[in-house]
C-alpha cells in the first residue's frame, strides 16, 4: 500500500513511442535485469549526466587550450574549496550530479556562465554591447583595473572590433562593438571611428602601465568570441598580435608605413580619413587635443 502511494505521488508523463521501440525497450531491460520504466528512467538519467559532464569538460578544456599550465581536476576542486576532488571527479566523469551551489562555484572559477553549466541554457560566456567610445570608453576600462586589455579586429572584410579584458586567474571580460575598422563604415559610422581612435590615444597616453594591446582574429573564430561561444584567453591565443591598436590613430606611425603588410587591406586608407574626420569634428579634435595636453 505504501509503495503503491509512493508511485502515485511520483511525477508522470505519457510518451508516444514510434513503431518497434516499446520492443527494443523491453528487450534493453531484459538485458539489464530491471523494469521498462527503470530502464527508460536510467537511460534518461544517462543523457542527462552525460551534458552536464559534457559542459563541465568544455569549459576545463577551453582553459586549458589557452594556458601553458594544464589545469587538472583536483586543482579545479582545490581552487574552489572543496575538501577532496572525489565529488568534483564523479561530476566530470558523467556519474553525479554537481549540487547548483558547487556548479557555481566551478562556474565562477572557469568564467563561464552558471546558467549554461548548470542547465545548458545560453552561450558559455558573457558578452557585453559597446555603443560609445572616446575617453569615456578608456577611463571605463581603466578602472576595471585590469591586468591586459586586448583589443581584436577582425580579419573579415568589415573589420568588426571586440575588446577583451583580463583580470586574475581565468576571469576575462568580453566586450563587443559596434565598430567597423574598415571602408565598411556599417552602422557605427564614421563618428565612432573617430571616437575610437580617441579612446586609443588616451590609453597609451595617460594608462601607459596597463598592457593594452591589439590583435586580429580570423572571422570564425571571431563570431565565436563575440557570441560567448569561445573562451576570450583561447580567442587571444589563436589570434595573431599586431601593433594597430597604437598606430592607427597616430599620424607619425601611419604616415611612414609604406603599405599595409602586418595590418589588413585599406588600413592606411582608413588611418588617413579617421584621422581628416578627427580635424574636422570639434568636439572630438577638442577631446583630442585634451588628451595631448594632460
Amino acid at each position: 500500500m505504501t509503495s503503491q502511494t509512493k508511485a502515485k505521488d511520483k511525477d508522470q508523463f505519457v510518451v508516444r513511442l514510434p513503431d518497434g521501440m516499446r520492443d527494443q525497450i523491453a528487450e534493453a531491460a531484459k538485458l539489464s535485469n530491471r523494469s521498462m520504466n527503470a530502464e527508460i528512467v536510467a537511460r534518461l538519467e544517462e543523457t542527462f549526466l552525460s551534458s552536464v559532464s559534457a559542459r563541465y569538460k568544455w569549459a576545463l578544456a577551453q582553459i586549458n587550450d589557452a594556458v601553458h599550465a594544464k589545469i587538472s581536476v583536483s586543482k579545479v576542486a582545490e581552487a574552489v574549496s572543496e575538501e577532496t576532488a572525489e565529488q568534483l571527479e564523479r561530476v566530470f566523469g558523467g556519474s553525479a550530479y554537481p549540487p547548483f551551489e558547487l556548479s557555481d562555484r566551478v562556474a565562477k572559477y572557469l568564467n563561464v556562465r552558471p546558467d549554461w553549466l548548470k542547465h545548458g541554457e545560453g552561450h558559455p560566456f558573457e558578452v557585453h554591447d559597446l555603443y560609445s567610445y572616446g575617453v569615456k570608453l578608456a577611463e571605463t576600462l581603466a578602472k576595471q583595473r585590469p591586468k591586459r586589455i586586448a583589443f581584436i579586429r577582425s580579419m573579415a572584410r568589415e573589420g568588426n572590433v571586440a575588446i577583451v579584458t583580463m583580470h586574475d586567474g581565468f576571469t576575462c571580460q568580453i566586450f563587443k562593438t559596434t565598430l567597423n575598422l574598415s571602408e565598411v563604415v556599417g552602422g557605427s559610422g564614421e563618428y565612432d571611428q573617430v571616437s575610437f581612435s580617441n579612446t586609443c590615444r588616451k590609453l597609451s597616453a595617460d594608462y601607459r602601465r596597463l598592457d593594452s594591446s591589439g590583435y586580429l582574429l580570423e572571422p570564425e573564430s571571431f563570431v565565436q568570441l563575440i557570441h560567448g561561444d569561445l573562451n576570450p584567453l583561447l580567442a587571444v591565443k589563436q589570434a595573431r598580435s599586431s601593433s594597430w591598436f597604437s598606430d592607427w590613430w597616430q599620424p607619425s606611425s601611419f604616415e611612414k608605413q609604406v603599405n599595409d603588410h602586418g595590418y589588413w587591406a585599406g588600413y592606411q586608407d582608413l588611418c588617413k580619413r579617421v584621422y581628416r574626420n578627427l580635424e574636422l569634428n570639434e568636439a572630438l579634435r577638442s577631446e583630442r587635443d585634451q588628451i595631448l595636453s594632460e
